[in-house]
């Protein structure tokens, strides 16, 4: 599985080790934090770029030392448009992650190492990282719950085709330039309820791109020295430009998005049941909140020892 969950002492830690750091890595600016986390996208500064541990050869380093199932690698001259996860199954067969990390740029390649934070030599560095993001989403989104890690590699003119993740991101460009195009998850046009809900429950794939919604983007550069933050399920496609690019991604949950993903997940269950228009999941809090603790309830009557969806 990816990622990590964490309880509520870890996140005590975090929290306390995040707000005694006076001169983090991140840097927040209060007022835009209270305009728009979680409701738009906003860039923010940092200085990875500045940091020895994301240069280019020992990420490779770690691309090579971590577990294969958790490199992703392949051509990144695709289509802007290919399905997400199938962009990962590659049909050049004889192509080797050794012979892509020798040959990266003539090969137009793409890596996505997940979960640096289980490296020995990355987990401090990752850990500090969160404990800042924990200590400035706090006042407006208490409890990370989850978390999960990402570095991207791309060589010039690789793509990120269109897809919505399942939680909250900070995308932080450490080299190179990218173009990140993104979609309200609030426009029913982009995403109905109903695609919202079947995405929440892992029904089906992700709700496709279609040609009408390019003119409904918002486009963010990247460069190093920024980051971009991800409003929870934001539509998303990335586009590096014609230098080799270095991303970390941050993906996370807490207890407010974990409320709305079994919302989701019980207007799900409503409609497979023949209830056609259940109430959209961000109208009503107390609604929200009561399909949350209703689709609980009937996780642990189904299975009362294991551990309730997330």
């Amino acid at each position: 599985m990816l990622g990590e969950f964490v309880s509520a002492e870890q996140y005590a830690r975090l929290l306390q080790r995040g707000q005694q750091d006076s001169e983090g890595w991140l840097q927040f600016d209060p007022a835009q934090m209270q305009s728009h986390y979680n409701r738009h996208p906003f860039l923010l500064q940092h200085r990875l770029n500045q940091h020895p541990m994301f240069d280019i050869e020992p990420l490779f380093d770690l691309a090579r030392r971590h577990p294969a199932n958790k490199v992703l690698f392949r051509r990144g001259d695709i289509a802007p448009d290919a399905d997400f996860e199938a962009s990962f199954v590659r049909t050049d067969t004889e192509l080797t992650l050794d012979h892509l990390l020798t040959h990266f740029e003539p090969l137009h390649g793409y890596i996505c190492i997940s979960n640096p934070e289980q490296d020995a030599i990355y987990r401090p560095q990752i850990e500090s990282l969160l404990a800042e993001i924990t200590a400035h989403t706090h006042p407006l989104d208490p409890h990370i719950t989850w978390y999960s890690t990402y570095v991207f590699i791309s060589a010039q003119g690789a793509v990120t085709p269109y897809h919505m993740d399942r939680e909250m991101n900070f995308l932080l460009q450490i080299r190179g330039e990218k173009t990140a195009d993104l979609w309200s998850q609030t426009d029913p046009l982009i995403m109905s309820p109903a695609q919202k809900d079947r995405l929440l429950a892992y029904e089906g794939t992700r709700p496709p791109y279609k040609p009408e919604f390019e003119q409904r983007a918002l486009h963010f550069s990247l460069r190093p020295g920024l980051g971009l933050h991800h409003p929870f399920i934001a539509p998303h496609r990335v586009w590096t430009h014609s230098n080799l690019s270095v991303s970390l991604a941050f993906t996370f949950r807490t207890r407010q998005s974990d409320r709305h993903t079994a919302a989701h997940q019980f207007n799900a269950r409503l409609r497979r049941i023949g209830l056609q228009n259940p109430k959209p999941v961000g109208e009503s809090a107390w609604v929200d909140g009561a399909k949350a603790a209703s689709l609980h309830a009937l996780q642990r009557l189904r299975h009362p020892l294991q551990r309730a969806e997330h």
